[in-house]
């Protein structure tokens, strides 16, 4: 059986792990683990979770419609991101501002 190189360009190594060789597996590892709060939103537990918290407040804080799902204490700074207690519906103007007054506090 032939054997299949690292998928990462000019890399002579075999693929040992997920298509990569050991050193790059363990490079993109490093990198998702840093992405870790984007990448449960594409998960089905996500998808429940989300809809079950919008049935059950279907309202924003503004008393509009709510269409998003909001970590109040963000992945990024150590929230649970599958706590109900973390978790609050908002509309999509307001998940947007709010999201603005946390991206302003950081920098």
């Amino acid at each position: 059986m032939p054997t299949r190189l690292c998928l990462t360009p000019r890399c002579p190594d075999p693929a040992i792990y997920r298509g990569r060789c050991t050193r790059h597996a363990r490079q993109r590892e490093h990198q998702t683990h840093n992405t870790r709060g984007k990448k449960i939103y594409n998960t089905k537990r996500w998808q429940v979770l989300r809809r079950s918290v919008l049935f059950n407040h279907p309202l924003c804080e503004c008393g509009d419609i709510a269409t998003d799902v909001d970590h109040i204490n963000p992945i990024e700074h150590g929230g649970d991101p599958w706590s109900r207690a973390n978790l609050q519906t908002l509309c999509a103007r307001c998940h947007g501002q709010k999201t603005k007054k946390e991206m302003m506090n950081r920098g």
